[in-house]
């Protein structure tokens, strides 16, 4: 049986460029490199006296299988600076792919999710509690999801083609590495307003790069195909939202001349004799985020004998058909505050609102942070204390504030496993 005759120098040259992982570029390098390697070596053996076509199938039979001819002309080039530059080169393109999947994933949501508030609201398909349309963090989330998607594909595909490595082994590598830096990031890197579902969005991040990297290859990238998926995941998105009101919740703050329903968990009644007694009072948000409650007394005495003095914040509820920036209730299911922070008592003379404290008087203090207990959207902040009778008292409040969960995923994991 004969044996099958070599092939030409082109077809040749193409069964090596197909079999390189390298990125177009470096295949063109290599190629031309090649190239001129088997013309001199055509030119050598002609000089020998060989016909042109019989030098040509010669100097391409000495360099061998294209396959093998391939895989030593790769693992040449495996080398550790150029493995670094790939990774340098894979770094800046997964910056790139994030910033360019965020901008088209975020405008994609804000469009759809004005489109559908604007048409739902003429049509009434969702009820006046769904609030303003989509919520920025989870717009910000799923934008970054997107970013991340678009990330791995572009660091796959390039640390691949300037490392010399196949796709289906650089996607491991990238896989792994950057899905745990991003499972990092979405633990303790991003913080901010947090609910149920952001929480979801921000743990599934990590998801969302290995896909990407997954699904790295040569096709062209983004493709008209992957926008209009991206749209219709917006439109399904902020259905979602909407339908499930994700901006639903009290507004607001204040304590009127009402006191919740419930508000016997907090304490007794204010003494006549302190309601007498006292100069000034308040419940303010401070600089940090926390809730500054505080009353002036012109007779520090009548605190003889209390103790435990401290600010509570205890979970409220909005009564159903009532405004949802008016409070109404303190949470049935409630046994104890959610947050408590002591108070503390400070004899005058000092400054109050209503001028200088009496020698005689004092200021009771404290404040208490609201916005780290997952699932309280609206909070009763009372400061209170132990009679000499052995009951707890109001002594200032009890105030309503809207408040919404801010800190880190991690945050969020530690605060539902203690019970907060």
């Amino acid at each position: 049986m004969p044996e099958p005759s070599a092939p030409d120098r082109t077809d040749y040259l193409q069964q090596v460029a197909d079999r390189l992982p390298f990125d177009d570029a470096q295949k063109v390098d290599i190629l031309r490199e090649l190239a001129g390697h088997l013309a001199d070596s055509t030119a050598h053996l002609e000089r020998q006296g060989l016909s042109t076509a019989v030098a040509e199938r010669a100097a391409v039979e000495r360099l061998g299988p294209a396959e093998r001819l391939a895989n030593e002309l790769t693992t040449a080039r495996h080398t550790p600076r150029r493995l670094l530059a790939a990774a340098g080169a894979g770094t800046l393109a997964a910056a790139g792919g994030v910033i360019y999947g965020y901008l088209f994933a975020a405008l994609a949501l804000s469009g759809t999710s004005i489109a559908a508030f604007v048409v739902g609201s003429y049509l009434h398909w969702f009820g006046p509690s769904t609030g303003d349309g989509l919520d920025g963090s989870t717009i910000t989330l799923v934008a970054l999801g997107v970013g991340a998607y678009v990330a791995a594909r572009r660091l796959t595909l390039t640390v691949a083609g300037r490392a010399g490595y196949h796709i289906r082994l650089a996607r491991r590598a990238t896989a792994l590495v950057g899905g745990g830096l991003v499972l990092l990031y979405a633990l303790v890197g991003w913080r901010g307003a947090l609910n149920w579902p952001e929480v979801g969005i921000l743990l599934s991040l990590p998801a969302w790069f290995v896909v990407g990297a997954w699904r790295a290859s040569d096709l062209r990238f983004p493709s008209p195909k992957w926008r209009l998926q991206v749209i219709g995941l917006a439109f399904v998105v902020v259905l979602a939202a909407l339908g499930l009101g994700f901006n639903q919740q009290a507004n607001g703050e204040g304590s009127g001349g009402f006191h919740p329903t419930g508000v016997e968990k907090l304490g007794l009644p204010t003494p006549d004799a302190i309601l007498a007694a006292t100069l000034s009072e308040g419940i303010a948000a401070t600089a940090t985020g926390s809730t500054q409650v505080f009353i002036d007394i012109s007779d520090r005495s009548l605190l003889a004998g209390w103790t435990d003095f401290r600010i509570e914040a205890w979970p409220g509820s909005v009564q159903a058909g009532s405004d949802p920036g008016l409070a109404g209730l303190v949470d049935p299911a409630a046994k104890a505050p959610f947050a408590v922070e002591p108070a503390y008592l400070e004899a005058g003379p000092q400054s109050n609102e209503g001028g200088p404290i009496p020698p005689d008087g004092a200021q009771l203090s404290g404040a208490v942070t609201t916005d780290r207990s997952p699932g309280v959207r609206l909070a009763w902040i009372a400061l209170t204390g132990v009679g000499p009778d052995g009951h707890r008292y109001i002594l200032e409040g009890p105030s309503f504030k809207s408040t919404t969960f801010n800190g880190t995923a991690f945050d969020w994991l530690s605060a539902v496993i203690s019970g907060r």
